[in-house]
């Protein structure tokens, strides 16, 4: 009897186990990657950073760009109505790694990972075309923007990316974002008050609502897309915040309209586009080679404590040109000019009494040639010329030329084939000011100088 009871309880311990544990298997889960890796040596640096201006990222070529890894993956459900429904549901998630000082990889061990940074910029689940409609709907955080100029990584109209839902009925796009700032040691306001909580200064992060609408007009060969936001930050008021911090509530509207044409070539994928967008107000965002608008940039009117007279103008143009089998031309034209509130023409105070530029220009031309030597051997080769005017100080000014013999094991001849297995070398010219002023990470990390060289072996891929 006793044995028997030994037997039942064993016997039930494993079902329960199994029934809590089940091994999973399913056909319903895909996988996609994008990243980059390399290694490459400046004057006797072995991570020589970016040649580009500060504040302008990788605006200006991102030849030299670090080691980056995303992995996403999703999982997709099937509907149990009829075998026609096109109901497509998908959650997805995807990891992002990077570093920002030095080697995160390779003959390293976890003492070595100062400066890693993971993230998960996508968490999402989205439902399409729900039951053979016209609706979507999908909740959670994603990349929720639109075309790049991928030469210089640009998402220059429609980033949005951030956390909150959204809702489409055909063309017609209408989402909710609510973008939060967790960086506690930022200066730039308004996303961060003073509270006091128990006779104590505490930060609090300040909630921003965006409401974003969207509409495409369909075209022959391309579309418009029409853009507004508006964005508010609630009132800071609250029982515990002194007055000297009682931040009044705040708004901001952007208005933005972009076309995308495709080109009659002999080679397809030809097309050229143009955007032009204007934000204002807490919506004056896109700096730092981003274009962001709930980025809000320089400084309150610290009068009103709002940022109502601030706004910022942004113009891009690229074009793809697949001229023929052996040559495609890749141009493009990047424009932002923007203010802060205040009425300063160079720097001004923020909340905090700190000084930060109030007035901006960005301005940056280039080109990426690449050469179909062979299916599987192009020659990639750019120019780029980048002016970065930070208040009513002189612009500094980078030339740049990059030169990347590349290997594509895929023989495509396109400028989308990846992977890429590039031999790098960039060459700048820096002007007077940028270069006294030590106005690039590479002039930081080296010093004054009037030229800075790049020179390196990089691969880039993606799978999607």
């Amino acid at each position: 009897m006793y044995k028997m009871l030994l037997l039942i309880i064993v016997q039930s311990f494993f079902q329960c186990l199994y029934a809590q544990a089940p091994v999973t298997i399913n056909k319903h889960f895909s996988i996609g990657t994008y990243g980059r890796v390399g290694i490459a040596r400046s004057n006797n640096f072995q991570y020589p950073r970016s040649l580009n201006l500060n504040g302008m990222g990788s605006v200006g070529g991102r030849m030299e760009e670090g080691d980056y890894v995303e992995l996403a993956t999703a999982f997709h459900y099937t509907p149990i109505t009829a075998k026609n429904d096109s109901t497509a549901i998908t959650v997805q998630a995807r990891l992002a790694l990077y570093t920002t000082n030095g080697q995160i990889i390779g003959n390293v061990n976890s003492h070595s990972y100062g400066g890693l940074t993971a993230a998960l910029p996508e968490l999402f689940a989205e439902a399409r075309e729900i039951l053979g409609t016209n609706w979507t709907v999908w909740i959670g955080a994603r990349f929720n923007r639109g075309d790049d100029i991928h030469i210089i990584d640009q998402f220059y109209f429609d980033d949005h990316s951030s956390q909150g839902f959204g809702i489409a009925y055909k063309m017609t796009h209408f989402s909710v974002m609510f973008p939060g700032a967790v960086d506690t040691s930022s200066t730039l306001p308004p996303y961060f008050y003073l509270t006091i909580v128990n006779g104590s200064p505490v930060l609090a992060l300040r909630n921003r609502a965006v409401y974003i609408l969207e509409q495409v007009l369909p075209l022959k060969k391309g579309y418009v897309k029409l853009m507004g936001e508006f964005q508010r930050l609630g009132n800071a008021t609250s029982e515990d915040t002194t007055s000297v911090y009682n931040y009044p509530s705040d708004y901001g509207f952007v208005l933005g309209a972009k076309l995308r044409q495709e080109m009659s070539t002999k080679i397809e994928g030809s097309y050229f586009d143009v955007s032009l967008r204007y934000g204002s107000g807490i919506a004056n965002g896109g700096d730092g080679g981003g274009s962001k608008t709930f980025l809000t940039y320089g400084a309150p009117n610290l009068e009103t404590q709002q940022f109502r007279n601030a706004g910022s103008l942004a113009f891009t143009s690229s074009i793809l040109w697949n001229i023929n089998r052996s040559y495609s031309l890749n141009p493009y034209l990047y424009f932002t000019k923007s203010r802060g509130a205040s009425d300063s023409l160079n720097k001004a105070p923020d909340y905090y009494g700190n000084l930060v530029f109030n007035r901006k220009t960005d301005f940056a031309i280039g080109a990426r040639g690449t050469w179909y030597i062979k299916n599987w051997f192009h020659f990639l080769h750019e120019i780029n010329f980048a002016s970065r005017k930070d208040g009513s100080q002189a612009p500094a000014q980078m030339f740049k030329i990059s030169v990347a013999p590349t290997i594509v094991p895929t023989a495509e001849r396109s400028v989308w084939a990846r992977p890429h297995l590039r031999l790098v070398y960039s060459l700048a010219r820096y002007n007077k000011f940028a270069s006294q002023n030590l106005y690039s990470a590479y002039l930081a990390q080296s010093g004054n100088k009037t030229w800075g060289y790049y020179f390196g072996v990089k691969a880039e891929w993606w799978l999607w």
